[in-house]
């Protein structure tokens, strides 16, 4: 997932995807401001990210419905649907 982060102005906004349990998934973070994503999973996930940019991979274990929001402007980036 491409995620672009200017001031409280975030994308993608609510994107939908559909990923595999346990298979990694890429975040590419290009922000003018440092911050920190929530991955509303189980167990739930933070991923700490600087001004300018940021790869990182989650890996989602358990099965169901994840959203990855942006902390400080509560922006919903992606709605993952984990299989």
């Amino acid at each position: 997932i491409d995620v672009s982060v200017e001031g409280d102005t975030v994308t993608p906004n609510a994107e939908t995807l559909e990923v595999e349990a346990g298979e990694p998934l890429t975040l590419r973070i290009s922000s003018d401001r440092a911050g920190e994503l929530h991955v509303h999973a189980k167990p739930e996930q933070y991923v700490d990210f600087e001004e300018g940019n940021t790869e990182t991979e989650l890996v989602i274990e358990t099965p169901g419905s994840v959203e990855i929001e942006e902390h400080e402007s509560g922006a919903v980036i992606a709605l993952l649907t984990v299989r």
